[in-house]
């Protein structure tokens, strides 16, 4: 479904200690103790057998259990994430104690007793964890069964990163930054893609509790900074116990009190004035010579020519952390607090057609909180609350583009507050030794409020789209440019907007001999109250438009058949276009799941899990539209095979099956009373202000046909559907299988390698068609014939006296069944096949091979190097498409499946390919003191999409979508890729760390300087060809829709720092 011809004017706003510390902790590992998501570790070993034998393990936070050691001598226990103490106990003394064992997420690690009486103190091997010694060395975690990194806050301390969860995901293999034209989510957090998933498939946790976006799963909420206490990042292959995700998990684990009274803070600031310089673009389409863009009156927008003045942009960033923690009752109740403000202001200049500066103010404050109550021994309550904001505000101001100078206030830019509250609860008890149980509920609450100031002088002024395609006496006024206006925005969210949801989790675990048996609910209802968008100025938006060939019908084929625009005589048009949103529905998601954690021998486990997931998506009357309550049975299992039996080298793997829900966001416009209409009108003129003036309307069809009728080419009137015709009636849900084989050495000490091979697939994919109507209408009269007998004006062109619903939600290259409602008041019903549509199969499928070396922390450095080759390519790239910007509510609406012909030549690599990628990271500490940390990133360019005209004769099939939407340029397909790359990305970060003896290393000095080398490469171009005759402009420019974001690396900045730990 489109929305591309309603957008605003480009406006340039983007959506938005010890040696010990600065060891990596990554490892591959699915504990066979604990989940993906999980807050908590494990701690197992071996040790003599002897009558009566116990091991105790007590931590900082009141943590006190004692596990019988088994027959075999082994031991094992599940354990909340922190650092521990570890004593093999016989006959009632303590016989060994083994200290400062640290437990990872969902990580595993050995503490091992020799049989010699009496040895203590001894340091405990920590798999796939930092150790606490200079020589002792991380052996490979052979009870895992797939891939994870796993960041501490020590490491966060050292390693130049900005500060979000998105970051610290970014040094996982497998994971890239999503496409500039997507935006941040609306929590602010920048989207990733994960294994060649789009960056809407992913899930966010903090501490066990799902923070992933209520509204279109774009992004999550994050910890402050300095509340995180580690980052899992999963990029495939977890366990049953979690779903919701085709693409990668990011779970953060916040920081608790403990018996010890700690408080620190830290301050950094990033000035203006040490920001490298930001590259200009260029217009470049390679089509315009200056005689095409004399001949299509385009003005001075030949290659070569300055598209946004970029030098003069400048940014700075202030932000402020402190935190306190301790006990309120010792070895009992322990809290933790901590806070985030961070400020940032930026100054930025728009495109020469839009000549504003804009002056823009973020706000984002961020608070956590921690209660852990030791009940009893074997009994913990926690409480987690967390509150995280995002606001924007500024003015803007004219611009000179020939002088470069800021000129008068030409008006204030839409604000926005997102604000998110969570509060969760979890209890856990430790019923026997054997017998643990979980049980979670938690809340998140979300308000999204918008403020749209009037346009400076006139509040009622409409928003004017496409300027430069104005078209006065054979020419675009104003040098080219086009008029437009001080209001930029196009529409404003509802101001009464607020999402909520509800998770509710139990969890069994059950330890018999060599199984570990676990099964739970995972259950989550969200809902999402009046959601939605209206227009700005008078309620309506002037849209400026070209026919692509002349004397053909500007939408449909067929008069009197809508929707459908008559041909007009030239090729210039205008649009009165009204788009309107507002809503409440809701999504309940129901999941149930069983695992078995089987050590077959003592060098081979398995892990044999099955999840089943139920979806229901809900209109605003609270009826079902998209019922999926069969069961869906999604296997997930695993080995690892301990090949020397030392734990010096594994083989491991893992395959699964992953189920996604449809977000709330996609009832805004498939299942409710939206209104997307379009009056069509010829024009002689246009005022200063961008209103086009002699006007004649156009003959339309829509719900009535006459000349300037309202036409809606996804039938969207604000009328109610019926919830049982909006998708098709065997709908399936969206799921991936995944199939992951690795290899993992120690060759020497300190030194490890690794070797990984991913294969994913995309089964089954959910979007909307606006091509099923006739299709279905057709299928429809062939198979119930008494129909035409009922109704003979309906027709075999299938009139819209023949109701069918515009725009109807599929599975892509499937065989489907639909509910119609016929015009006898019933419903009669029809089957599709893909070829009577006209689609091709939906798939999307990723291959990678990764290959690491690592060595881990010696008292004086550590690195990782870690390179990926992979390939990502399909029909679909899944609920999003990048290449034109549409995620958020578009998700599962996108234009991808509307017609045929734009799925004309789509398989090719998908939009989130990046065939070769190379990461580093470490730290060297060449004195006690000062240490210097780098992260490096070098990574291939993404495929680039070129979308033109329909055909070898350049053609609009009968759509009003118009230029930009088909995989054809210039009359040649040009499947994505075809046509090039976007250039290399080389990005070096550095850190300079000084923390001094004389303040006990407690006080740290850091300079931080990101994308040292300044290199300003465009991440992503334009893909709007246009056509020969009539070539886009902003066609492999670097300003990409829906906002004109420029999508260039970000400048060189320094950032300074001062830290206090106590």
């Amino acid at each position: 479904m489109s929305i591309r011809k309603f957008v605003s004017a480009p406006n340039g706003i983007p959506v938005r200690h010890t040696a010990l510390a600065v060891a990596v902790a990554v490892g591959f590992g699915f504990s066979s103790q604990v989940f993906a998501q999980a807050t908590t570790g494990t701690i197992f070993g071996q040790a003599p057998v002897a009558s009566g034998e116990t091991v105790q393990v007590v931590g900082g936070s009141g943590f006190n259990r004692t596990v019988p050691v088994d027959k075999s001598g082994r031991y094992s226990l599940t354990l909340p994430v922190g650092v521990y103490t570890v004593t093999l106990i016989q006959n009632g003394q303590n016989v060994q104690t083994k200290q400062n064992v640290t437990a990872l997420a969902a990580k595993s690690v050995a503490v091992d007793f020799v049989a010699a009486a009496g040895a203590t103190s001894t340091n405990a091997q920590n798999l796939s964890s930092v150790m606490v010694t200079a020589n002792a060395i991380p052996p490979i975690d052979v009870t895992s069964t797939q891939e994870s990194t796993v960041i501490t806050a020590e490491q966060l301390k050292n390693l130049p990163l900005a500060r979000t969860g998105a970051a610290i995901a970014l040094l996982a293999p497998g994971t890239v930054q999503g496409a500039t034209a997507l935006g941040n989510g609306p929590t602010g957090e920048p989207l990733l893609s994960f294994g060649g998933s789009s960056v809407v498939e992913n899930a966010y946790y903090i501490n066990g509790f799902n923070t992933t976006d209520p509204l279109s799963d774009s992004g999550g909420i994050t910890l402050p900074y300095g509340a995180i206490a580690q980052q899992e990042t999963l990029t495939n292959g977890y366990g049953p116990e979690y779903g919701r995700s085709t693409g990668g998990v990011i779970s953060q684990v916040g920081a608790s009190g403990t018996n010890t009274w700690h408080f620190g803070g830290a301050m950094f600031f990033t000035p203006s004035g040490l920001q490298g310089n930001q590259g200009n673009l260029y217009y470049a389409n390679p089509a315009i010579t200056p005689s095409v863009a004399a001949a299509n009156n385009l003005g001075n927008v030949t290659p070569g020519t300055l598209l946004d003045y970029r030098n003069g942009n400048s940014q700075w960033e202030q932000v402020y952390d402190a935190y306190v923690g301790g006990p309120l009752i010792k070895d009992r109740l322990f809290f933790f607090l901590a806070a985030e403000a961070d400020h940032k202001e930026q100054d930025n200049v728009d495109v020469v057609s839009s000549p504003y500066e804009y002056q823009n103010s973020y706000s984002d404050p961020k608070y956590y909180a921690k209660l852990d109550w030791n009940i009893t021994d074997s009994n913990t309550l926690s409480l987690t609350s967390i509150k995280n904001t995002e606001s924007y505000s500024g003015p803007y101001y004219n611009y000179d583009y020939d002088t470069k100078t800021e000129g008068d206030l030409a008006g204030y830019q839409q604000s926005f507050k997102n604000s998110f509250s969570i509060n969760v609860l979890k209890f856990t008890s430790y019923i026997t030794d054997d017998l643990t149980l979980n049980a979670m509920i938690g809340k998140l609450d979300g308000t999204y409020y918008t403020n749209t100031p009037g346009a400076a002088g006139n509040a009622d002024l409409p928003n004017i789209a496409n300027p430069s395609f104005q078209s006065v006496n054979g020419a675009t006024p104003n040098g080219g440019a086009g008029y437009s206006n001080a209001q930029v925005n196009a529409l404003a969210s509802n101001p009464a907007h607020k999402s909520s949801e509800v998770n509710f989790r139990f969890d069994l675990t059950y330890k018999l001999g060599d199984h570990t048996l676990q099964a739970g609910l995972d259950n989550q209802t969200t809902t999402d109250k009046e959601d939605g968008s209206l227009p700005t100025g008078p309620g309506y938006q002037w849209v400026y438009e070209n026919t692509a060939k002349a004397g053909t019908p500007i939408a449909g084929s067929t008069p009197g058949v809508a929707p459908y625009v008559a041909p007009i005589a030239g090729a210039d048009y205008v649009t009165k276009t009204v788009f309107i949103t507002s809503t409440s529905v809701a999504v309940k998601q129901y999941a149930q799941y069983i695992k078995d954690t089987w050590q077959v021998t003592p060098n081979l486990l398995l892990n044999l899990g099955l999840r089943n997931d139920q979806f229901t998506n809900y209109n605003p009357d609270g009826e079902p539209y998209v019922n999926l309550h069969k069961p869906q049975w999604a296997p997930r299992l695993g080995f690892s095979w301990d090949i020397m039996g030392d734990s010096t080298m594994k083989l491991f793997g893992n395959a699964g099956r992953y189920y996604m829900a449809l977000p709330t966001g996609v009832a805004l416009r498939e299942a409710s009373a939206s209104t997307f209409t379009s009056q069509y009108y010829t024009y002689t003129g246009v005022t200063p202000t961008g209103i086009p003036t002699g006007l004649t309307p156009i003959y339309s069809c829509g719900q009535t046909c006459g000349a300037g009728v309202p036409v809606s080419v996804n039938n969207e009137y604000g009328e109610p559907l019926d919830p049982s015709t909006v998708a098709a009636a065997n709908l399936k849900a969206s799921y991936q299988d995944s199939f992951v084989l690795g290899f993992q050495h120690q060759f020497a000490p300190n030194w490890d390698y690794g070797v990984t091979a991913t294969w994913t697939k995309l089964e089954s994919l959910i979007d909307d068609t606006g091509e099923g109507p006739l299709a279905i209408c057709t299928a429809l009269l062939a198979q119930n014939p008494g129909l035409l007998n009922a109704a003979p004006n309906a027709g075999a062109d299938c009139g819209p006296s023949m109701y069918v619903n515009a725009s109807i939600l599929i599975n892509p290259g499937a065989t489907e069944q639909y509910k119609i409602k016929n015009l006898n008041g019933g419903y009669s019903y029809a089957t599709v096949s893909p070829s009577m549509l006209g689609f091709p199969a939906a798939f999307r499928h990723y291959y990678s091979l990764e290959s690491f070396i690592e060595h881990t922390w010696d008292g004086k450095w550590t690195a990782k190097l870690d390179y990926v080759y992979s390939k990502s390519y399909g029909t679909s790239e899944g609920p999003v498409q990048s290449n034109i910007g549409q995620g958020g509510s578009s998700q599962s609406a996108t234009e991808q499946w509307d017609y045929t012909a734009i799925m004309s030549y789509a398989n090719g690599l998908e939009a989130n390919n990046r065939k070769h990628v190379l990461k580093g990271y470490g730290t060297y500490a060449f004195t006690p003191e000062w240490s210097l940390s780098a992260v490096l990133t070098l990574a291939s360019g993404t495929p680039v999409s070129c979308l033109g005209l329909y055909g070898p004769d350049q053609s609009n099939p009968g759509l009003a979508y118009g230029p930009g939407n088909y995989h054809w340029c210039g009359g040649v397909p040009t499947p994505t890729g075809s046509t090039g790359f976007t250039p290399w990305i080389h990005t070096l970060d550095l850190a300079l760390q000084y923390r001094p003896e004389w303040a006990a290393k407690k006080l740290a000095f850091q300079v931080q300087v990101r994308n040292i080398t300044n290199e300003q490469k465009i991440t992503q171009y334009v893909s709007d060809y246009g056509s020969t005759t009539g070539p886009s402009p902003l066609y492999k420019s670097g300003v990409v829709e829906p906002a004109a974001f420029a999508a260039v690396e970000q400048p060189r900045t320094v950032q300074f720092g001062i830290t206090y730990d106590w």
